[in-house]
């Protein structure tokens, strides 16, 4: 279970204290989650997520929680980050900061065909609501971010892993670097994803989000919500997801003719992060961490298959 920091009932009660959001009932940790602890707090009025940053500074988290209630309140189906009685969203725990979140019902789903397609609709009004979201805040993972953890990485990768990583940093210096931009989540595979049934209630973890390309947020996710049966890139399906998004946002032509590489580009983030966590955290049994190995393959298919990605965009798209 990825809980770095364990609370008792008295530290649940003294953060409530904080707020007008009743008296403690329960609290429990949540099984998932890479980067901060995370837990269920019930009180005799509502059910809550309280999320302790284990990585993010006091200072930084402003953008993010301004960004939940910016998307929340132009209704987005993301969580509501509470203000305590002082107007403030931060307070402090065990030395960490800490935020009460709207607990919104669902669950994270295999994705099918209609929960794509809901998810891109919600993907492209996310992005028009961004538009007049006046703070900024830079992608961390960007493109500088993957040449710096390639050439960090590159040492302890195999020859061939090291070649293939060459190879995909090439792809990706060539992505054009205007395109149209704004505050992207980046980081929305289906488990920061709850439907009920098919609906979307709840898209979470926001804590990768900044400025980048918004072509980008769509390739993020059809390398998760757009796989076949052995864990590869379906193209018809990446298709329909761009197609259904561009029905609400529409795309501009270098959008659409830069996607293939784009998956590229997401697929090395997410390969090169999770061996980066691989390498911090070898031997942990608390600490959950993912495989590399399916982000390297989807990035090696996606490079290989530029061409055919390509004019199947162009096809459904233009």
């Amino acid at each position: 279970m990825s809980v770095f920091t364990e609370l008792s009932q008295q530290d649940i009660e003294t953060l409530l204290s904080q707020y007008t959001l009743g008296q403690y009932q329960a609290h429990s940790g949540i099984q998932a989650g890479t980067e901060n602890t995370n837990y269920f707090v019930d009180t005799d009025l509502a059910q809550f997520v309280l999320t302790l940053f284990e990585k993010h500074s006091a200072e930084e988290l402003p953008f993010f929680l301004s960004l939940g209630e910016h998307l929340h309140d132009h209704q987005c189906a993301v969580p509501q980050p509470f203000r305590t009685a002082e107007g403030e969203f931060l307070t402090t725990i065990r030395g960490k900061p800490a935020v009460l979140f709207e607990r919104v019902s669902g669950k994270h789903h295999q994705p099918s065909t209609q929960h794509a397609d809901t998810l891109a609709r919600a993907l492209a009004n996310i992005h028009r609501s961004t538009e007049d979201f006046n703070e900024h805040r830079e992608h961390s993972h960007n493109r500088l971010w993957i040449a710096t953890t390639a050439r960090q990485l590159m040492p302890e990768l195999s020859e061939a892993h090291a070649e293939t990583l060459a190879r995909v940093l090439t792809v990706i210096d060539a992505i054009p670097s205007e395109l149209p931009a704004g505050i992207i989540h980046a980081d929305l595979f289906h488990d920061n994803a709850l439907f009920v049934d098919d609906q979307l209630n709840g898209i979470i973890d926001w804590y990768f989000a900044g400025y980048d390309a918004y072509a980008l947020d769509i390739a993020v996710c059809m390398i998760d919500w757009c796989l076949n049966d052995q864990g590869l890139p379906d193209t018809q399906r990446c298709v329909d997801f761009a197609a259904a998004y561009h029905q609400v946002r529409s795309l501009e032509n270098s959008e659409i003719d830069a996607l293939p590489a784009l998956m590229v580009q997401a697929t090395t983030r997410f390969w090169l992060s999770r061996a980066l966590a691989a390498a911090q955290h070898s031997g942990s049994d608390s600490i959950q961490v993912k495989d590399p190995e399916p982000m390297r393959l989807i990035a090696t298919y996606c490079m290989d298959h530029l061409a055919e990605l390509g004019e199947a965009f162009k096809l459904g798209l233009m």
